[in-house]
């Protein structure tokens, strides 16, 4: 096949969350399996060129109608060095000049107060709608052969191109599949009006007036009526969008996918385990190697140590990219048990939750360490960073992020929390299985994946009294149950979820029935 990925976002070129390796594990596994893949993504100020080679710079220019003018801009071709797939480059200054894929950094509030750190670019509008009418425009400079057969597009950001693709002599060429990764409030990246979408697609009313919440034109149900076929990253979360309850996680959409009786597919996204196999310190990071599979943990207690000694505890904190608040104490003879979170500090991932239950937890239990690595919303970050004041000793809260040290935080302790409100699919379970280190997660979407008392720990009510209940169960188990636990959450994350096998199984038979549609 020939296959189009576009995507904001590829692991290696550049990054912002989980969409980045989904994007690289796609076009990867494609491309090993001979398929012809063309990776589309913009150039941001943020990207790595490190893993791209034969760079051609500004191989095509064309001219872009949007917003009642036109605007230049160029594409760069490059091949992704060792997997051998194509990277299509989208060059214009609306992305140059970011500093980050989807929102503004610190620098950049420094440079202007009002691109506060963390919040969304006030012109994502008008930079993912320029993107995708770019990949659309690319189709001239393709010769017929090359025409792909199928375009999957990542997420809201890059939904309505299948509305402009529908617009050309393409239409009946080419299926095109959209990947909901988030669905929540905030990442709709929806239209503030029929005016708004008008001002910015220039698509005919017909298609914008169906595609409206409210008074929003939606992107993904501009791909539905477009007939987009609409994916997304997990079987239950794929029924949690068409549950028409639903509403407050899905902002209003699953009601209208239920309605207007819209298809959405789930798909599992898989785990591209050698990036974080623990027995090969040249792909995990870590700093001494061990294999959960086998039930060997002996390197996994050495990162411990070093990891407190040399980086929590260290009087001069060496690591770029994160700002350290909060130490961790060992003074209960080694019986110290060790309570992770990484991933966004944000309200989605149910952070108040955790914040919450954490005074629970250490009054009830004097060894009990808390390690939470991430960024995000303010006010949330400064509840955490007090509770490092409240608790001395027993919390510490790296803010920001740096791989290494995010991986050895995540391989040093014993349970991972992961209180999310909702999750789509969820990467940092599967991360945490892989270096011997048990979820406890609240029972939704992708984290359904999970199996209870097997290979970690799920809870139904997403409240502090039913977190700290679990992580209490989790804490009250035999070293011999917690190990054989360990040994088999690694095991089945490495044989059920690869993604060479989700690709085989899952992916290769879904756009095979996408292309045999009408």
């Amino acid at each position: 096949m020939t296959l189009w990925f576009v995507s904001m976002e590829c692991a290696n070129i550049a990054e912002a969350g989980g969409v980045k390796n989904v994007t690289f594990s796609l076009c990867k596994e494609f491309a090993l399996l001979g398929h012809k893949v063309s990776l589309f993504i913009p150039v941001f100020k943020c990207n790595s060129w490190d893993k791209l080679s034969d760079v051609q710079k500004d191989c095509f220019k064309t001219q872009i109608d949007i917003c009642n003018k036109k605007e230049s801009l160029s594409y760069t071709k490059a091949i992704y060095k060792d997997c051998g797939f194509e990277v299509v480059l989208v060059n214009h200054p609306v992305f140059s000049e970011k500093e980050a894929v989807y929102t503004y950094t610190a620098n950049e509030e420094k440079l202007n107060p009002k691109h506060k750190r963390g919040e969304g670019h006030e012109d994502f509008l008008l930079k993912d709608t320029l993107f995708q009418k770019a990949v659309c425009s690319y189709l001239s400079f393709t010769n017929d052969k090359d025409i792909p057969q199928i375009i999957n597009c990542q997420d809201a950001s890059t939904a309505v191109l299948p509305a402009f693709i529908a617009q050309t002599k393409y239409a009946d060429k080419i299926k095109i599949a959209v990947t909901i990764h988030n669905a929540g409030p905030y990442y709709h990246h929806e239209y503030a009006s029929l005016e708004d979408a008008k001002f910015y697609t220039d698509l005919p009313d017909s298609i914008l007036m169906e595609s409206m919440n409210g008074k929003r034109v939606e992107p993904f149900l501009i791909a539905a009526n477009s007939g987009a076929n609409l994916l997304t990253v997990s079987k239950d979360y794929a029924k949690e969008l068409k549950d028409s309850s639903n509403v407050e996680n899905t902002d209003g959409l699953s009601k209208l996918f239920n309605k207007k009786h819209i298809k959405i597919k789930g798909i599992t996204n898989g785990f591209d385990f050698e990036r974080y196999n623990p027995s090969d310190t040249s792909f995990s990071k870590l700093p001494f190697a061990f294999n959960p599979e086998t039930g060997d943990l002996d390197g996994k207690y050495k990162i411990r140590q070093f990891f407190i000694d040399n980086v929590i505890n260290s009087e001069n904190f060496p690591c770029d990219g994160i700002k350290k608040y909060g130490s961790l104490s060992i003074n209960n003879g080694g019986k110290e048990r060790y309570i992770a979170y990484h991933g966004r500090i944000t309200s989605q991932k149910g952070i108040s939750i955790l914040n919450e239950a954490i005074p629970t937890l250490i009054k009830q239990n004097d060894s009990v360490r808390f390690v939470i690595a991430g960024q995000g919303e303010p006010r949330l970050e400064n509840e955490i960073e007090e509770l490092t004041k409240v608790f001395p000793g027993k919390i510490v809260y790296l803010h920001g992020y740096n791989q290494a040290v995010v991986r050895m935080a995540i391989a040093a302790c014993d349970f991972i929390a992961l209180p999310s409100y909702f999750e789509p699919c969820g990467l940092e379970d599967f991360i945490a299985q892989t270096f011997a280190t048990l979820p406890v997660a609240h029972k939704t979407g992708g984290l359904n994946k999970i199996l209870n008392n097997k290979s970690g720990f799920l809870y139904k009510n997403n409240t502090s009294q039913a977190l700290a209940s679990c992580l209490n169960k989790a804490l009250e188990k035999k070293p011999s149950k917690i190990n054989k636990m360990i040994m088999f959450a690694s095991n089945y994350v490495h044989k059920e979820y690869v993604w060479s096998k989700v690709i085989e199984k899952k992916y290769l038979k879904y756009f095979k029935e996408i292309l045999k549609k009408r």
